[in-house]
C-alpha cells in the first residue's frame, strides 16, 4: 500500500473551493423577496404590517409606503398580520415583486373582477368555500336519506348571486394554476420566441386548467415544443 502525499496548499485550495461553492449555493437559493401590503378594497398602503417567514422565523415590518423586503426561498410560506385586518398567508412561487391585499376585520367583501384578482390564494380558497355553501340548493338528508332540494335557494337572489360569485372565484383559481406552470421562463427555455411573439403564443396555445392539473412538467414541456411547431407553421 502506498501513501499519497498531498501538499497543504492543495488541500487549502480544495477546501476554499468547497466553501465558496457552499456559500454561493446558499446565496442563490435564498433571495430578497420584495412586496407591498395594501388594503383589499381601496388599495391603501398599510404601514407596520408584520411579515413572518414561517420556515426561517425571520420577521419584518412594512415601511410607510407599505413596502417590505425579506429573505426567502421558493416554496416558503409567509404569515401576514396588521392591526385591524384579517391575517393571511402567502405562498412564494417566485421572487418577483408581490402585492398582498388584506381585508379589514368584520368587513364583508363585495366581489368584483378587480377584488378577486387581488386576493391571496388562501383568501380566494376561503371565499370559494363560502360562496359554494351559500349557493347550495340541495343537502343530503341525515334523517330520511336522499337529497333535499330547497326551491328558495334555487330561485332566490342571494342564491343566484352566490353561484355567480363562485364561478368568478373558481375561474381566478384556475387561471392562477395555469399561469404558475405555463410561464414565460419555461417557454423561453424551450423556444426562441421574442417578446411580441411570446404574448401571441401564450394566448393561442394556453393550456386548460384540466390539462395543467393532470400533466407532469415533462408533459407540459412536450406540449410547449409541439405547440411551437404549430405556431411556426401558421406564420
Amino acid at each position: 500500500m502506498y501513501n499519497i502525499y498531498i501538499p497543504m496548499k492543495v488541500i487549502q485550495t480544495i477546501l476554499s473551493g468547497l466553501l465558496i461553492t457552499l456559500v454561493s449555493g446558499q446565496l442563490f437559493a435564498q433571495e430578497k423577496t420584495k412586496g407591498i401590503i395594501m388594503e383589499l378594497v381601496s388599495g391603501e398602503k398599510i404601514e407596520a404590517a408584520q411579515i413572518q417567514n414561517l420556515r426561517s422565523k425571520v420577521e419584518v415590518q412594512t415601511n410607510r409606503d407599505g413596502s417590505f423586503a425579506i429573505d426567502a426561498n421558493i416554496n416558503d410560506l409567509f404569515l401576514i398580520k396588521a392591526n385591524g385586518y384579517e391575517q393571511d398567508t402567502v405562498f412564494i412561487y417566485d421572487t418577483s415583486l408581490r402585492r398582498v391585499y388584506l381585508n379589514r376585520i368584520n368587513t364583508p367583501i363585495e366581489l368584483s373582477q378587480v377584488i378577486v384578482e387581488r386576493m391571496t390564494d388562501s383568501r380566494l380558497a376561503a371565499e370559494i368555500q363560502r360562496e359554494k355553501e351559500a349557493g347550495k340548493y340541495s343537502d343530503a338528508s341525515k334523517n330520511r336519506g336522499g337529497i333535499r332540494i330547497s326551491p328558495s335557494r334555487i330561485f332566490s337572489k342571494e342564491g343566484k348571486q352566490a353561484r355567480s360569485n363562485y364561478k368568478l372565484l373558481v375561474a381566478e383559481m384556475e387561471k392562477r394554476a395555469v399561469d404558475r406552470k405555463f410561464t414565460d421562463n419555461l417557454i423561453k427555455e424551450l423556444t426562441p420566441l421574442n417578446t411580441s411573439e411570446l404574448a401571441l403564443f401564450k394566448e393561442r396555445f394556453r393550456p386548460s386548467y384540466q390539462f395543467i392539473q393532470n400533466s407532469s412538467i415533462e408533459t407540459l414541456r412536450v406540449y410547449i415544443m409541439d405547440s411551437y411547431k404549430k405556431f411556426n407553421e401558421k406564420k
